[in-house]
């Protein structure tokens, strides 16, 4: 997974939206990862922000819940690789 989503690409999508626009949203940094899984290295933070933003269904959100589910994906790749 190359791709990975940023601050910047979000505000170019957002930038097409007139800026009174109502809406409604959550983001989540990197950083938020030294609480949702510490045990990540960076290379795997990426993976799992992709992994999360390819397979976020609206019906599931984005929460802690599903972060750690992401998460727990990318580790057991790890543990497969080992």
């Amino acid at each position: 997974m190359t791709n990975h989503p940023t601050i910047g690409l979000l505000i170019e999508q957002l930038q097409l939206f007139a800026p009174d626009t109502p809406c409604v949203g959550h983001i989540w940094v990197a950083d938020d990862f030294d609480d949702v899984a510490p045990e990540l290295t960076a290379d795997e933070v990426l993976a799992t922000i992709a992994l999360a933003d390819a397979s976020l269904d609206a019906d599931t959100s984005l929460s802690w819940y599903f972060l750690r589910h992401c998460a727990d994906t990318i580790l057991a790749a790890r543990e497969e690789k080992n």
